[in-house]
């Protein structure tokens, strides 16, 4: 008995420190959000990272203890990638949600409730009232249990006297559950992706008008992600360039605003290379426009491969590409050398009509310097037309 209560003891600390942690990296998320979005996901990552480090602790300590785990559902791969889509999970809370959760545990006169997203091996909570965890192992999960009837709310009433949860960690130890209400969150395409749920420390039962204000409660929070996922879609159209799926111009100057000013108060280098494509309107001309589309898709391809995720690469127009990087690299001369290579390789590797040629020119930003965007801009078309001259100098030299 000492023993046990020793381990419960070391494990309630545990817990606590996780949850302090992680409520630090919820806040520095939302700051660097505030300035950056790559950096806001950057920390969120982090935060999914430390979480999965904790379940697999707790998993190690539990591993003694036999849970019924829930099964499947039988749409189990198309279920994963329609709560993928939503681009919901590890996300900050959102007031629309946590308004839900609040309601449903006022309704429901419940302690706990929690918008739970049933992931691939974790449950994951969007919103959660009188609880502290983000999220439990999937094999944990009453509402894995829920998922698999998704026109049924599942309801417990006493989880000590139900042979599907009487050994479950979360009933023998904090939070000690032993009453359940879940209703499934039911996409429009009918993929159970999570649940609406509330809990107790007691055992009890809900009324007929609790039940249907629960399910009415499910409703408004798949509308509420429908909601967000068309926003964003919108949104990605309005800044995503048709052809290529790059940036477009007005996507590459939101987000390089962004990532100058942290350049400008973290005392950071970064780089704009503006980048003519060679010889676009030979080829629309000879080969037609459709080998030109080609060729604009090609050289998007090579950029975007040839940096990195957090790099903003994009397509202002026409035969024009712009990219954004931070100082990882020495110079301009090695930026140039660098694609250069992979422009090589690409021509090399490739069975086209046409060879890709790229023009650019390549602008530093220094804390020093303290040039604005439109300023980095100007200056690296200007060095672009230079390279450009050059080219069409040596060429006829060489005939």
């Amino acid at each position: 008995m000492n023993n046990r209560a020793n381990q419960r003891h070391e494990e309630y600390h545990v817990t606590q420190y996780f949850c302090i942690f992680n409520r630090m990296l919820i806040f520095l998320a939302e700051m660097f959000r505030s300035h950056s979005l790559a950096a806001g996901e950057s920390i969120l990552r982090l935060l999914q990272n430390f979480q999965r480090t904790r379940l697999s602790s707790l998993r190690l300590r539990h591993s003694s203890v036999k849970t019924q785990v829930a099964p499947f559902p039988d749409n189990e791969a198309e279920r994963l990638k329609a709560l993928a889509d939503y681009n919901i999970l590890d996300t900050l809370p959102e007031e629309a949600f946590d308004d839900l959760t609040a309601l449903a545990a006022y309704i429901c006169k419940t302690p706990i409730a929690l918008i739970s997203l049933v992931d691939s091996d974790r449950q994951w909570f969007k919103s959660k009232v009188g609880l502290k965890a983000r999220e439990t192992p999937r094999d944990w999960a009453f509402c894995s249990h829920t998922i698999l009837q998704p026109k049924d709310i599942l309801v417990v009433p006493n989880a000590t006297k139900d042979d599907r949860f009487s050994n479950n960690p979360l009933v023998t130890g904090n939070p000690k559950i032993r009453f359940y209400a879940g209703a499934p969150l039911v996409t429009p395409n009918g993929f159970p992706v999570g649940t609406l749920c509330v809990l107790d420390t007691v055992p009890r039962i809900l009324s007929y008008q609790q039940l249907d204000a629960l399910r009415r409660l499910t409703r408004q929070a798949i509308a509420q992600m429908e909601l967000i996922q068309e926003v964003r879609n919108r949104q990605q159209a309005s800044l995503t360039d048709e052809l290529t799926g790059l940036h477009n111009r007005r996507g590459f100057f939101l987000m390089a605003e962004q990532e100058l000013k942290i350049a400008h108060h973290t005392k950071a280098w970064c780089w704009v290379i503006f980048i003519d494509l060679d010889g676009l309107k030979q080829i629309n001309d000879t080969l037609g426009h459709d080998m030109g589309d080609a060729l604009i898709v090609d050289a998007g391809r090579l950029l975007k491969q040839s940096f990195r995720n957090s790099d903003i690469v994009a397509r202002l127009g026409g035969d024009e590409f712009i990219v954004f990087i931070s100082s990882y690299f020495k110079d301009a001369d090695s930026i140039q050398a660098y694609l250069q290579v992979n422009i090589t390789n690409f021509n090399q590797q490739q069975n086209r009509n046409y060879e890709l040629s790229m023009s650019m020119g390549i602008e530093c930003y220094s804390p020093e310097s303290n040039m604005s965007l439109e300023q980095l801009i100007a200056r690296s078309d200007e060095l672009m037309y230079a390279n450009k001259r050059l080219k069409r100098q040596s060429i006829h030299q060489g005939e």
